[in-house]
């Protein structure tokens, strides 16, 4: 079930991208940083991911990523 759609600015994609890249964050930070960039459905993404791939790759649950509100 799709709750929202996650749509981010140039400005937030940039800040999510130097959380993830620069400075000390805590690692969960980091991890929701990162499934937001992968979820984002606005017009500066490049390649949109699956919550199955965001997931593989993130080594994380499926559960959440959807309490981060992505597609499914």
């Amino acid at each position: 079930m799709k709750k929202f759609t996650v749509t981010l600015t140039k400005v937030e994609r940039e800040e999510m991208k130097r959380i993830t890249t620069k400075g000390k964050h805590k690692s969960q930070k980091v991890i929701n940083a990162l499934i937001l960039l992968g979820c984002d459905e606005g017009e500066y993404q490049q390649k949109r991911s699956t919550n199955e791939e965001i997931s593989r790759v993130l080594k994380t649950s499926m559960r959440k990523i959807g309490r981060l509100y992505c597609r499914e």
